[in-house]
């Protein structure tokens, strides 16, 4: 199975790649991809599965792609 995290916002910018590719061989849960893929949670405003919006302990059965949205500031 084949996750593809697509980094949005500052994201892009804060980590190597804007888009990541992780593969498993089981359903794995969104907070697993992002400890693999090295990404903090403190810099994630919301996550979207597809066309879902999910948490952390999510879980992916099937290849997916997975977005992360920063925090969003400003004054």
């Amino acid at each position: 199975m084949k996750v593809s995290i697509k980094l949005e916002g500052y994201l892009k910018y804060k980590y190597p790649s804007d888009i990541l590719e992780l593969n498993y061989s089981k359903p794995v849960t969104v907070h697993k991809v992002l400890e693999d893929a090295k990404i903090s949670s403190a810099d994630i405003f919301f996550i979207k599965a597809g066309d879902l919006i999910v948490k952390g302990d999510y879980l992916l059965t099937e290849s997916n792609e997975v977005k992360l949205f920063s925090i969003i500031g400003g004054g």
